[in-house]
């Protein structure tokens, strides 16, 4: 899964790139060039659990990050803006960053620009395939595309009002027929605003006053210093510590917004543990017990016979399996069970 970072030109969005990747590509210099990073997920869970059993490897549920050029509204300087727009057309969701750090910055302005800019995308690519799409409905009587059809005019009406996809309430079956489209507008977002170290300090304020753009599954924000963030990505453990303490941080703010992107995707995390290795696993959210098991390998869901699952909390009181049992908190589920983020699981199957 993978998540666009986008933004205007000088809005920090490498920087915040290279704080949750760790890298160092250069920042400030209008580059036109992409990044990518496949980026470890943050879990103080699965370090718990990894208190517990003192495995041989760790391993972290990843996500992708794809750190697009600014948009130019130009199209200047090698590749241009519908160039942009085309590679977030690949990405699962896009993160939105603004600039709320720079003297007499607009933040609300900016996230506009950027948001028109992928109305007038979708609108094109809309009116593009409409009257082809009608036109073949009426010559072939292939009605099995009206339903698609009617949708896409659903879409350009909204569009038209300057409404992005994901707040027209569409169904997850009038997402299915328009799915190929990729209309950045029905992505989810996460709006990020950049700020400056000296606003630190008002940052419960700042980020209550932009809870205002949350959407439940659609849209979700993140505040966040990206200077300050850039420069605890590269400290030792040791140093970071010491920069957080004369900051009055309990913990990088990038660990959360790594989470909150992770989430925007609509995937969970559920664990396997053991002496070899604890390893949190992504799923999508919804899934049944066998999906799970074919993350883990292809046979397990070929094979699958029952799951034995533990919530986390529970995992974390009793520690081991037998405990579990005698406690009546390790449950056997079948293949309708819908596993929940953060089940502890051990598969059965045969082969």
């Amino acid at each position: 899964m993978k998540l666009g970072i986008v933004g205007l030109p000088q809005s920090g969005k490498t920087t915040l790139f290279n704080a949750a990747s760790g890298q160092q590509e250069a920042v400030g210099d209008y580059s036109q060039a992409s990044h990518r990073a496949v980026i470890k997920v943050p879990d103080r869970r699965l370090a718990e659990l990894s208190d517990i059993h003192q495995p041989k490897k760790i391993t972290y549920a990843e996500i992708e990050f794809l750190d697009a050029p600014g948009f130019t509204g130009k199209g200047k300087k090698g590749r241009g803006d519908l160039e942009i727009l085309h590679d977030l057309r690949l990405v699962d969701a896009i993160v939105i960053v603004v600039d709320n750090f720079s003297p007499g910055s607009h933040p609300e302005q900016d996230l506009q620009a950027l948001n028109d800019e992928m109305v007038l995308s979708d609108l094109m690519i809309i009116e593009h395939n409409i009257e082809k799409l009608a036109r073949t409905i009426k010559l072939t009587g292939h009605q099995e595309r009206a339903r698609e059809l009617e949708v896409l005019q659903r879409c350009h009406e909204a569009l038209n009002n300057d409404k992005l996809l994901i707040e027209i309430g569409l169904s997850e079956e009038d997402k299915k027929e328009v799915r190929g489209y990729s209309f950045l507008t029905l992505k989810p977002q996460l709006i990020t605003f950049n700020i400056a170290e000296e606003m630190l300090p008002d940052y419960a304020a700042l980020y209550a006053g932009y809870e205002k753009f949350c959407r439940e599954g659609m849209r979700d924000i993140s505040v966040i210093c990206g200077k300050i963030e850039m420069e605890l990505a590269v400290l030792s453990d040791e140093d970071r510590q010491a920069f957080l303490k004369e900051l009055n941080i309990e913990k990088p703010v990038v660990d959360k917004f790594i989470r909150k992107s992770f989430k925007l995707l609509g995937l969970i995390t559920f664990f396997t543990v053991g002496p070899p290795e604890c390893r949190a696993w992504t799923l999508r959210k919804g899934s049944p017990a066998p999906k799970a098991a074919g993350t883990v390998h292809t046979d397990f869901e070929r094979g699958f016979i029952r799951a034995e699952v533990a919530t986390y909390d529970d995992y974390m009181i009793y520690k081991t399996l037998p405990a579990l049992k005698a406690a009546a908190k390790l449950h056997v589920e079948g293949k309708d069970y819908v596993v929940q983020d953060g089940d502890v699981i051990l598969f059965r199957f045969n082969i």
